[in-house]
């Protein structure tokens, strides 16, 4: 991932996996963000693909049953149709600014097999909200 050496993306696996992998998640979305907003993403573009997430989120409250529940059907369906709407998204774009973004989702998305895992994904991307509009705000 070229500008964010900070991490590599098989620590996404562990973001996704893991609790205990906290502080991790907030150094990998720190980075995220920051390239981010190196890369001039606008925090609409962002916040467009956020508030799908935040929809299907409320969708998952509502059937949320154990947290090592296997993720409902409809709601991996929703998460997978996000690929495509980014991919979409970086077309429009014509350049390469979410790239880094694509690629970290994408392999989130891809480890996403309980509610926990759900809810550590919605975690991350809301970090990386965070950290992109702390970045863009100090540029």
């Amino acid at each position: 991932m070229a500008g964010t050496a900070e991490f590599n993306l098989r620590d996404i696996d562990r973001i996704i996996a893991e609790d205990e992998a906290a502080e991790l998640m907030v150094r990998v979305s720190q980075a995220l963000g920051r390239e981010l907003a190196r890369r001039n993403l606008t925090t609409h573009q962002l916040r467009n693909l956020f508030g799908e997430i935040r929809r299907i989120e409320k969708e998952w409250q509502q059937q949320q049953q154990g947290p090592e529940e296997r993720l409902d059907p409809r709601i991996w369906r929703r998460l997978q149709l996000l690929k495509p709407r980014m991919a979409y998204q970086a077309a429009r774009l014509r350049g390469d600014a979410m790239q880094p973004l694509i690629e970290a989702l994408e392999r989130a998305i891809d480890r996403i097999e309980r509610n926990s895992d759900f809810r550590r994904f919605v975690d991350f991307f809301e970090a990386i909200v965070a950290y992109h509009r702390f970045y863009q705000e100090r540029r």
